[in-house]
């Protein structure tokens, strides 16, 4: 029995692995083009999504830069919806109200935590419950 349960924990590390693989490997063949003239960072916060599903990350920005966020997701998944709230869960953005923009630049006066909250679409056929990566990028422009 407990070789039975080490066997599913290292099963379990490894799916993970490879989705977060899988993730990595969409962002950089898909959507790095879209930063635009913004240098993106290293890391950036994927995750595989169901339609309907939700997401809230939490991410500091620091003063005096020009920023650039990305939402690239698989089109398996259709437009991702996404807002961007201060630490009192005040809008500052929503791509809803943007043209479903995939992306928003901003420059923050001070050091500032963010919240991003994150929603796939619920599925119109619901015999079928597609999943995608969904990545969060963020960008830099470049001083001139």
């Amino acid at each position: 029995m407990k070789t039975l349960k080490i066997l599913f924990i290292v099963a379990a590390v490894c799916s993970i692995q490879t989705a977060f693989g899988q993730c990595r490997t969409f962002v950089k063949n898909n959507c790095r083009e879209a930063m635009g003239e913004y240098v993106p960072g290293e890391n950036f916060s994927a995750a595989k999504l169901l339609a309907g599903d939700q997401a809230e990350v939490r991410m500091t920005f620091h003063s005096g830069e020009d920023y650039r966020l990305l939402i690239c997701n698989h089109p398996i998944l259709g437009q991702v919806e996404f807002q961007v709230l201060d630490t009192e869960e005040n809008m500052i953005f929503d791509n809803v109200e943007n043209d479903n923009s995939d992306h928003f630049d901003f420059r923050v006066a001070g050091t500032q935590e963010f919240i991003i909250r994150l929603k796939a679409p619920d599925s119109k056929d619901t015999s079928l419950n597609p999943q995608g990566c969904v990545a969060i990028m963020v960008g830099r422009k470049l001083a001139e």
